[in-house]
């Protein structure tokens, strides 16, 4: 009789601890699938900012005034200093359309800027950057007053200039648009002294190539332009 009683307990006992048992094994089950599944879920990617290009400006390089000497009388042959090389532009775009003043740009990498209209007075300055924008003031048989951004007066032989348009970037940087709207696309960001091709205007916005960007700019952003001038 003690045998049977004995048994009896032991079935007791197995059948109350079994679910208790079970139960634990399902909440052990049921963590680690939610630690899996944790492990599992990719996360979302974050975006990254979007660049804008920026061009930047290339150092000025002037070269300093020649010494001081008497200019002698204006004679109108021209130096080989004052021509372009052969066949380096190849630009034969007029520059003299207009009346003065009005716009033009340097023809050559590096173009003499003379105190008067003629190869014999002394050089102020050396321009070293093709294509940059000047001022026409005036004009002497063959050579030009020209004008630079900075209010720098000189004057050039005429066939160092071309009628083909540029304008400089004034001021600071300024966002380059795909479009001509300020809520446009921003395509390059053009810093102060940046040199730019113009391929049209109109009386608010420019269209422009620079750095190998092309989109448009404000007008009143740049230099290089009479007042309300249309470029077409």
């Amino acid at each position: 009789m003690a045998r049977v009683m004995a048994l009896l307990a032991l079935a007791v006992l197995l059948i109350v601890g079994t679910p208790r048992a079970f139960a634990a094994d399902q909440d052990q089950t049921q963590a680690g699938g939610a630690q899996a599944s944790a492990k599992h879920t990719p996360a979302k990617p974050k975006k990254k900012p979007v660049k804008v290009p920026q061009v930047k400006a290339p150092a000025a390089k002037p070269v300093q005034p020649a010494p001081a000497a008497q200019p002698a009388p204006p004679a109108p042959a021209p130096s080989a200093d004052d021509k372009p090389a052969a066949g380096k532009s190849g630009d034969t775009r007029p520059v003299e359309t207009k009346a003065t003043p009005h716009f033009a740009s340097l023809r050559a990498e590096k173009v003499y800027l003379r105190s008067g209209p003629s190869a014999d007075f002394p050089i102020q300055w050396v321009f070293v950057r093709r294509g940059l924008p000047v001022e026409i003031l005036a004009t002497f048989d063959i050579w030009r007053k020209i004008r630079d951004s900075d209010g720098t007066i000189g004057w050039v032989n005429q066939q160092m200039l071309t009628g083909r348009r540029s304008v400089l970037v004034a001021g600071a940087v300024r966002d380059m648009h795909g479009e001509a709207n300020a809520t446009s696309e921003i395509v390059a960001q053009l810093e102060p002294g940046v040199v730019a091709a113009v391929s049209k205007c109109d009386p608010a916005w420019c269209e422009v190539k620079a750095g190998g960007y092309k989109g448009w700019l404000k007008r009143d952003q740049v230099w290089g332009l009479e007042p309300d001038e249309v470029i077409q």
